[in-house]
């Protein structure tokens, strides 16, 4: 299968279908080439923390539909 691009009425690519061997291997790459800021390290490891420590909480997917999706 060739690339496709879809277009918009001014003749803009807008979109682009790709074979899914492509698309696995597109995210495989990002992945592997994700560098990490310190400071979303550091977030990362106070989540821990406090989930060790029982002082996570947690939201229910409900509530983040009914604030976000109105």
């Amino acid at each position: 299968m060739a690339t496709q691009f879809i277009t918009n009425d001014k003749g803009e690519k807008t979109s682009v279908i790709i074979p899914i061997n492509e698309y696995e291997n597109l995210i495989h790459t990002h992945h592997i080439n994700l560098e990490l800021t310190d400071e979303y390290k550091l977030m990362i490891d106070k989540m821990l923390d406090d989930e060790e420590k029982g002082k996570t909480n947690y939201v229910s997917l409900k509530s983040l539909q009914d604030k976000f999706l109105r």
